[in-house]
């Protein structure tokens, strides 16, 4: 292909995503079929804040809107009488109603006689809403012009040139829901063929038998268990008020361990750690399937377990009528199901199964937020021809029944211009309501990063283009409990880190980033609430990338590393106008940074050769950034030598904290060599004091004996006790003399 022609179809990519506002629609409200969302003075919003999946749609060849939305918008009165099924409209002197399932209006006004218009198709309920024809409501009863171009629709502005269509599609038609199955299946690049699509299948039973519930001596409120024992450990967590899952929990009672194989629950009973439930899972004999419990969170007298389901689908089977081109055995599909469960916990540590919910897919990431519980999953789209693999995504939600049954087509979205195997399946569940089915929807697209905020959640998915190389697309979603809707998405240049290389402050998203070409740069970009550019620092440290971020309300920390650690301050005061304000280089680098308090950063990385860039030991570094300007690394301690690994390194769920009481401790296993080349190796526990005057000072190495958790090793407190867990095996200090408890 013609280079000129290979630059202008990259350009045109990038320019789709930089808004137009200049386009003249600053003073109207813009619309997109089957888009959640309106253009108003040049802001994207929600079409309807309280119900994100209402959408204009196409019905019996006409386009239906949002009654009260759209009148609402510009200055109408709208009521709903339930008892007529009617909704009124009250505008410039007259009183409009609309008698739902009717294609009729009755318009009152003062001193005249009521008169009744005839339009082409009924209102309707959907979603909750009342819907209208577009046409009536903006230009009969609000007398506003309408302009309609390819599913783009303005309301006060008549003509829609070029860049205006450009603006909206790619503004709030980025995501949109078909309003057909084919439209759907028609953007599926592997999927033209439509023949094969699947046949209802609400007769497939749930084929896992019910998870063990304990029945005796159950009695439980939705309470906090731990009443009392409000001094013990929680998960390291990005963001205050987000939980995140991990392999072992606690409540300040009782210790959930998560091993793959089950999930055993503990009463830490002063120090003394007993066995109350477990959760085992094995293989079905029958059917092949396998759950694997991995994850956990727990809330207000409740166990939340994640897992993996994976069956092996009629691996054998009569074969079909035709026989299988290419082959002769039997059709096998392999399908890998997201499983959830919540549990009641009694005072006594028994288990009762309140619901489970199952998604087609395998597990991106998950949050918890106050009661709500959100899942994010990848589900690709595979095709067997005639045979036919599912295309929607299957759920089961035991709080609508036992069936396995697909998502609907209205609750699945697409991008127009982006073509795409998988799907992005989202869902939320509030964990106090066993009997509230979940909020499931999903988007026909796939991410690799998630990250939330106290009301979004953004979702990450990388691309590459032939000039600047690695890009992230990043979608939002704005979140109020159970609901969440698409509000829109930005891209930057680069690739992501890890989950803190995103950060949302007062409604801006921070994200750090690096590009690989050439030679490798690293970029800050700051997006608005709409995800529009807004400042940027760019060209970081040439030939270096990006190994831990962290960003503290008007600042942020990037540790970048080729052999020598500079760690970069970055004053983001001014979103529009962001700078580099301090560099300190030191040895070795930070993969992970903690601050201890606002002008205190808690570096762990690698000790490094400054020469020869060879990786030794494991570091922990203070900063001290109290001066913008000048960033001082004031202690260092190492632990080990090359061949030393800790978890911590590449998970911060794997630090325990307790700064409460200036201490931190993770699993380590440490390798020394001495002067005669003679190893030696601690496998353990590493307690560090880390005090606010920047003090770093080796507590206790606690030997494991060798016990070695090939799944679950992590430290945790309740009270004045440690607890060192491996996996089945958990062990008991006194955290002030460090002195085991039998």
């Amino acid at each position: 292909m013609n280079r000129k022609i290979i630059l202008f179809i990259i350009i045109a990519l990038f320019m789709s995503f930089i808004p137009d506002y200049a386009s003249g629609i600053e003073n109207t409200m813009a619309l997109h079929i089957g888009s959640p969302l309106i253009l108003s003075e040049g802001k994207m919003k929600p079409l309807d804040s309280n119900n994100p999946n209402v959408v204009p749609i196409i019905h019996k060849d006409r386009t239906l809107v949002p009654l009260r939305a759209i009148s609402e918008h510009f200055g109408a009165e709208v009521n709903y009488d339930a008892a007529k099924m009617e909704a009124i409209v009250k505008y410039m002197g007259k009183t409009y109603y609309f008698p739902i399932g009717k294609n009729t209006v009755r318009i009152s006004e003062p001193d005249k006689k009521d008169s009744l218009l005839t339009y082409d198709t009924e209102a309707l309920i959907m979603e909750d809403r009342t819907m209208v024809p577009l046409r009536l409501i903006a230009e009969e009863i609000l007398k506003k012009q309408v302009g309609y171009r390819d599913n783009a629709i303005t309301i006060g502005k008549s003509n829609i040139d070029d860049d205006t269509l450009d603006n909206i599609r790619t503004r709030i038609g980025q995501a949109i829901r078909p309003h057909s199955k084919n439209e759907l299946l028609g953007s599926l690049p592997v999927n033209k063929d439509l023949s094969f699509v699947r046949q209802p299948i609400a007769d497939i039973k749930q084929p896992i038998a019910a998870m063990p519930a304990t029945e005796l001596d159950f009695r439980v409120e939705s309470q906090e268990i731990a009443k009392g024992l409000d001094d013990f450990s929680q998960t390291n967590e990005q963001v205050e008020g987000v939980n995140e899952s991990d392999i072992v929990k606690t409540d300040g009672k009782f210790i959930y361990i998560a091993s793959g194989k089950s999930i055993k629950i503990y009463d830490s009973n002063n120090g003394r750690p007993k066995l109350t439930d477990e959760i085992a899972i094995k293989p079905d004999s029958k059917t092949g399937e396998i759950i694997q419990l991995n994850e956990l969170y727990v809330h207000n007298g409740k166990l939340i377990v994640l897992g993996i389901k994976n069956t092996l689908n009629n691996w054998i089977r009569p074969l079909p009528d035709e026989p299988i081109k290419g082959g002769i055995l039997p059709y096998y599909s392999d399908k890998n199901y997201v499983y959830a469960a919540v549990y009641s916990v009694s005072p006594q540590g028994k288990l009762k199964l309140d619901r489970e919910l199952e998604l087609e897919g395998n597990l991106l990431s998950s949050r918890k937020k106050d009661e709500n519980l959100y899942l994010i999953v990848n589900k690709y789209v595979y095709n067997y021809g005639d045979i036919g693999e599912p295309v929607f995504p299957l759920i089961r939600d035991s709080a609508k029944g036992s069936a396995m049954t697909e998502l609907p087509l209205d609750k699945i979205m697409y991008f127009p211009r982006r073509p795409s195997e998988n799907y992005l399946v989202i869902a939320a569940l509030n964990v106090e309501k066993p009997e509230e089915p979940a909020n499931i929807e999903a988007l026909l697209g796939a991410g690799n990063m998630v990250y939330m905020s106290q009301n979004a959640l953004y979702i990450t998915a990388q691309d590459y283009a032939t000039i600047w190389g690695t890009i992230t697309n990043i979608a939002k979603f704005n979140i109020n409990g159970t609901k969440f809707g698409f509000a829109g998405g930005g891209m930057v240049s680069g690739s992501l880190l890890n989950q803190f290389s995103m950060d949302e402050y007062e409604g801006n998203l921070r994200v750090a980033t690096t590009s690989q070409q050439r030679q490798s740069t690293n970029s800050i970009y700051i997006l608005d609430k709409d995800l529009n550019e807004k400042g940027k620092i760019e060209n970081l440290a040439p030939g270096e990338r990006i190994y831990s971020a962290r960003f503290m309300k008007d600042y942020g920390y990037i540790v970048t590393f080729r052999q020598i650690d500079p760690l970069f301050v970055l004053n983001l005061s001014d979103p529009s106008n962001p700078k580099v304000t301090g560099e300190l280089k030191v040895p070795g680098f930070s993969s992970y940074l903690h601050p201890i308090t606002d002008k205190m950063l808690l570096g762990i990385g690698r000790d490094v050769d400054e020469e020869t860039g060879f990786q030794k030991g494991i570091k922990l570094s203070m900063f001290d950034v109290s001066d913008e300007g000048k960033p001082k690394e004031i202690n260092t301690l190492i632990l080990g030598s090359a061949g030393s690994y800790a978890e911590v390194l590449d998970n911060h769920k794997a630090l325990m904290l307790n700064l409460k009481d200036d201490m931190i401790a993770f699993d380590v296993s440490l390798r020394e060599e001495t002067d005669k080349f003679v190893q030696k190796s601690f496998n353990g526990a590493a307690v560090i004091e880390t005090k606010p005057d920047g003090k770093l000072e080796v507590l206790k190495l606690i030997s494991n004996d060798g016990i070695y958790g090939t799944y679950a090793k992590r430290i945790i407190y309740i009270g004045e006790n440690l607890y060192y867990i491996l996996d089945d095996t958990i062990r008991v200090f006194d955290m002030n003399s460090f002195t085991e408890i039998e």
